[in-house]
């Protein structure tokens, strides 16, 4: 059966697979809904429950704390022993509520109220930002190309599925 299968997937894709121009349009789609920056920041971490301590933090920040310092004492993260420090991200991979604090703050900056997200209270240190280096479209071309071969392969399967008028015997 797989080779019938193979077969048959060899054939339609002979004839349908996708073109230089769907290619390009599928990654143009992509880097136009990539990020444009990514960030490096730390952040301090405190349990759900402890609001009170991360305005704490907060307050000490503003008088003049360093912030590493603080994240090593009062963080549950385990970034702490590294002073918070969360390296490169995407917003994509943090929780959307840290993401949306990061983007809004300046360089430098820190969040001057807790940003709450599903893992508990954070104050968060924006440390830099850079652009994303999109990979030259030769790069990417032949990987954005199977993946269109097999969009088009389960399209063509679902549509064989619709068509399909199965007969039990008895």
């Amino acid at each position: 059966m797989n080779i019938l299968f193979s077969a048959l997937a060899q054939r339609y894709l002979k004839d349908h697979g996708p073109t230089d121009a769907e290619i390009r349009a599928e990654y143009d789609a992509k880097l136009a809904a990539a990020p444009k920056n990514e960030y490096r920041a730390r952040h301090i971490l405190v349990k759900a429950e402890d609001e009170a301590v991360a305005n704490d933090v907060i307050a000490k920040l503003g008088k003049g704390a360093k912030f590493e310092d603080l994240a090593k004492q009062y963080s549950i993260d385990p970034s702490k022993s590294q002073g918070g420090e969360l390296g490169w991200f995407a917003p994509a991979n943090m929780a959307p509520e840290f993401s949306a604090a990061v983007m809004n703050l300046k360089k430098g900056d820190y969040t001057k109220s807790p940003v709450k997200t599903q893992f508990g209270w954070h104050v968060i240190q924006l440390e830099d930002t850079r652009p994303v280096t999109a990979p030259p479209y030769e790069q990417v071309k032949d990987r954005i190309a199977a993946m269109l071969k097999d969009k088009k392969l389960r399209e063509y399967v679902e549509e064989l599925r619709k068509q399909a008028k199965v007969e039990e015997k008895s």
